[in-house]
């Protein structure tokens, strides 16, 4: 709400235009903001990109608030009445482009191609009016849907259309919403399985604020899924949640004050300025830039690769600032994935830790050498290959490979994978989906065992003991590239084939 009033404050009542930013001249020093409040600030420039993200964000408001008129009596009419008149405004200055005065020099935000914030402006007050009128601009300025940025704003209005499509009003065909979000979902998702790191990610989104675009990504799956009950919409959206929390090339999570090895020192002014060694907590860090535009203002980046060029330290304002619109997927992603993901989606509730230890007492050899694991490991591939799987498989007795083949679409990372996985088997003695489900059950975090450093050890399924009856355990079957529980079951069917083991009733 605070936000809300405020930005009421940034349009002339006179006409409806709205100002596009409220800035000093110069960007502040490393200082608290009481230190920064006596510096001069200045209204800056009506722009057609402010008017329509502004009408926008008022439509979407004013509906939001009409069942409270209680609390905000007139609040809700006022901010439609708001954003109709900044729809006018931009109506008749179609191209007022901004540009930064000579003398400002803070971030300019400048936007020449303003289609898309006429798209998003157009649906959100469709949505809230159902004048036809509005639904026919939509369409004037379609254009192929993209994960939204704040650049690139279309993708807000095709969500709220699809949050709302069964109650539209005539002038708009609810089956087109649904393709556009189900489209570009299933390019999301595409790239999603290809990767290594299950990333709907590609080189070209590792930009300034490259955390926003894997989130943002999620929120576009996330829509998807809603559309249609696919649960790979919803694992692949999880799975952006997961990247930024940690489970990611640098190790860190990107997010102050949560996971297992949080960053420490972001570009945030209060959090430099306070005296205080932790950061604010919450806060999302862009994440890795190979721009590394701050290079000559920083230590050294560790990497020119896309996803390790990433330095935690608080001069980095191409890779560790904080930003509101960066923040915001990270909430909305995280309250969408509580509230859509089912109870039936964990499973390790429903894996019985007795059934996989009788597994592995079944699942035994009676000899083990070159030739057995020679037969395993084609065997093996096959059925990943039959299945179009982009494994890596590895079979080892004690610390030499005996096999080893990576099928077509897997990622070079998957060997360390397998490394981890593997020493935690060897440290152990079950497999590692065991060890995943014994911590989960007992309310632990798979990702931090006591004692043991993660960067050798990965409580994740996929490996799998080889155990000669009489001499015990002697080697390791491992598969990585699936989900754990995947990973684990394509071992295990392989194993049983081998062995001539059928399903146990």
């Amino acid at each position: 709400m605070w936000n809300l009033e405020w930005m009421l404050t940034m349009q002339d009542p006179q006409d409806g235009g709205v100002y596009h930013k409220l800035t000093n001249l110069r960007f502040d020093g490393i200082v608290m903001p009481h230190a920064a409040s006596t510096t001069p600030r200045y209204v800056v420039a009506k722009g057609t990109a402010a008017a329509l993200d502004f009408a926008a964000t008022m439509a979407t408001a004013s509906r939001v608030l009409a069942p409270y008129e209680d609390t905000w009596p007139g609040m809700s009419a006022r901010m439609l009445a708001a954003a109709q008149a900044a729809w006018r405004w931009a109506e008749q200055h179609p191209n007022a482009v901004f540009k930064n005065p000579q003398d400002v020099v803070t971030g300019e935000y400048g936007d020449d191609k303003l289609g898309d914030e006429f798209a998003w402006a157009a649906a959100e007050l469709f949505i809230a009016t159902g004048d036809k009128r509005y639904a026919t601009a939509l369409l004037e300025h379609d254009a192929p849907l993209s994960t939204p940025s704040w650049g690139n704003v279309a993708a807000l209005g095709w969500m709220s259309l699809a949050h709302h499509r069964a109650h539209l009003a005539p002038g708009l065909d609810r089956a087109l919403v649904e393709r556009r979000i189900e489209g570009l979902a299933a390019q999301l998702a595409g790239t999603w399985r290809s990767s290594g790191y299950r990333l709907a990610m590609t080189p070209k989104d590792f930009v300034w604020g490259s955390n926003a675009v894997v989130l943002n990504q999620g929120m576009m799956l996330l829509q998807a899924h809603r559309l249609t009950p696919n649960q790979d919409y919803l694992r692949a959206a999880q799975s952006s949640l997961d990247y930024v929390l940690g489970r990611n090339p640098t190790g860190y999570s990107f997010v102050t004050g949560v996971g297992a090895r949080p960053f420490m020192h972001p570009h945030h002014r209060p959090s430099m300025a306070d005296g205080i060694e932790a950061p604010v907590p919450g806060w999302l860090s862009g994440g890795p830039n190979p721009g590394q535009q701050d290079a000559k203002d920083c230590p050294p980046y560790p990497s020119k690769l896309p996803a390790l060029s990433y330095i935690d330290h608080d001069c980095s304002y191409a890779a560790n600032e904080v930003a509101i619109n960066w923040n915001a997927p990270l909430v909305y992603v995280s309250a969408a994935l509580s509230a859509l993901t089912p109870t039936t989606m964990n499973q390790d509730a429903s894996v019985s830790l007795d059934a996989l230890l009788r597994e592995e007492q079944l699942l035994q050899f009676e000899r083990f050498d070159q030739d057995t694991a020679s037969a395993l490991g084609a065997a093996l591939v096959a059925r990943a290959r039959g299945a179009s799987r982009p494994v890596t498989v590895e079979i080892r007795q004690g610390d030499t490979v005996l096999f080893a083949q990576a099928l077509p679409g897997a990622s070079p990372d998957h060997a360390d994978w397998i490394r981890r996985k593997n020493n935690l088997v060897k440290r152990t003695g079950h497999s590692s989906f065991y060890t995943h489900n014994e911590v989960r059950q007992a309310g632990g975090d798979h990702d931090r065992l006591p004692g043991l450093d993660m960067r050798d050890y990965a409580a994740h399924g996929g490996a799998y003991p080889i155990v000669v009856r009489g001499h015990g355990a002697v080697g390791t079957i491992t598969v990585s590239g699936l989900p754990g529980a995947d990973d684990h079951a394509l071992a295990v069917a392989a194993l049983r084939d081998h062995l001539g083991i059928g399903e146990q009733p």
